[in-house]
């Protein structure tokens, strides 16, 4: 702690220039933000409960990394909401709270970029099946090239996560040397840079293919481009801000100055280009039936090729979708009936029965009661047959 005191090159004698921190230092702003953000992100799994309920729309690994993602948020808003109070000038916040926050703010929304990858690859994947209803063929080799190329971008995108990890655990010890702040601060630049970079070149990609590939769904193809400009705010926005400096990391100074973030736009700008694009992609993907919407099965197109004598089993222990694709052996599952329209049920029980019973009273009623109305409509019948014949018998008479 006496390091970040300090803030002086030990070698050189100058002040140490540290890269400000993402969001700020925790103030009383970040009061109120910190709880909406955590309702609204607890409240963003219980779709993903419901979804898990159904076995025709239950998920597994298929965007699993946004699931994670929304509950690692609940804790690091709980952190900082624990440490946004008013603070004296020269308090010391503790390295352990900053470099979380900051590791989660630097490396958290990779996995958003990282499920985006995976959900166009089951949509590219799709259009190479065999489907005799929509007169496709089988296509492995393109299938086979379309994996190998997505398979690198997700890889890449994992790959920049554990830079991060190592990146954000030099973070309390960058105020010990201007050496170690200049390497913090590229490396920073480096986590943001490539997700960029990757994220931009997959959605070019996914629009060039859009009008040349045969059978793809260009909805789902448009809802998956709109994913990635959402989460592209996020890395747009930090590379914005990373040029920052401030002569502290964890003492809270006497006044916040422009360069720390800490302002009150600058708390704005925070949870508007970054918090906001987050939140909005978790609810799009947690609210959303994805099985559906992307035509595969809970763990996505996971195999790196063909099963068995060339046919995709994309859909081995799934469900048809508008019968595109290779048609699932065996027999269909029956579709579970949903939580709450048992609930409605087992609620509307007893009128239901009281209905019924005043129904089959009605029946009964009319069953047994006398026939005195249809007895009066035959004698009139009668009546006016024989009138009638009486009428006949004068006319031939005359």
């Amino acid at each position: 702690m006496g390091q970040a005191l300090a803030s002086t090159d030990s070698s050189a004698g100058t002040q140490v220039r540290i890269p400000s921190l993402i969001g700020g230092f925790p103030t009383q702003d970040d009061f109120a933000p910190s709880i909406v953000l955590i309702i609204f992100y607890f409240l963003s799994i219980l779709p993903w409960i419901k979804r898990l309920y159904d076995p025709n729309t239950r998920t597994i690994t298929l965007g699993s990394a946004t699931t994670c993602f929304a509950i690692e948020r609940c804790a690091v808003y709980a952190v900082r909401l624990a440490q946004s109070s008013r603070h004296r000038p020269g308090e010391d916040l503790g390295d352990g709270g900053l470099a979380y926050q900051q590791l989660s703010f630097g490396v958290g929304y990779i996995g958003l970029m990282v499920d985006a990858v995976s959900f166009g690859r089951a949509v590219l994947v799709n259009a190479t099946l065999e489907d005799p209803g929509r007169g496709s063929k089988d296509r492995p080799e393109l299938r086979c090239k379309l994996r190998k190329i997505l398979g690198w971008m997700s890889f890449a995108l994992w790959a920049v996560t554990q830079v991060g990890l190592v990146t954000f655990g030099l973070l309390p010890n960058v105020a010990q040397s201007q050496g170690k702040a200049n390497l913090f601060r590229n490396l920073r630049y480096a986590c943001d840079v490539i997700p960029l970079a990757v994220t931009l070149l997959y959605m070019g990609g996914l629009y060039r293919v859009r009008s040349k590939v045969e059978f793809l769904d260009k909805s789902a193809l448009d809802a998956i481009i709109k994913l990635g400009a959402t989460l592209c705010i996020i890395p747009i926005y930090r590379l914005s801000v990373l040029h920052f400096t401030s002569s502290t990391l964890s003492i809270i100074p006497t006044t916040y100055s422009s360069s720390t973030l800490s302002g009150h736009s600058d708390k704005a700008g925070f949870y508007l280009f970054h918090a906001l694009p987050e939140i909005l992609v978790v609810y799009y993907v947690h609210c959303t039936n994805i099985r559906a919407r992307f035509n595969t099965t809970p763990h996505g197109d996971w195999q790196k090729n063909d099963l068995k004598d060339g046919i995709p089993r994309l859909r081995q222990e799934g469900v048809i979708v508008d019968g595109v694709g290779v048609p699932q052996e065996g027999p269909e599952k029956k579709r579970k009936k949903e939580w709450w329209l048992k609930l409605c049920m087992i609620l509307s029980a007893p009128w239901r029965r009281t209905t019924k019973t005043r129904k089959l009273r009605r029946r009964v009623l009319v069953s047994s009661a006398p026939c005195e109305v249809n007895n009066k409509r035959r004698q009139f019948k009668l009546e006016q047959v024989a009138m009638s014949g009486k009428q006949g018998v004068v006319e031939t008479f005359t």
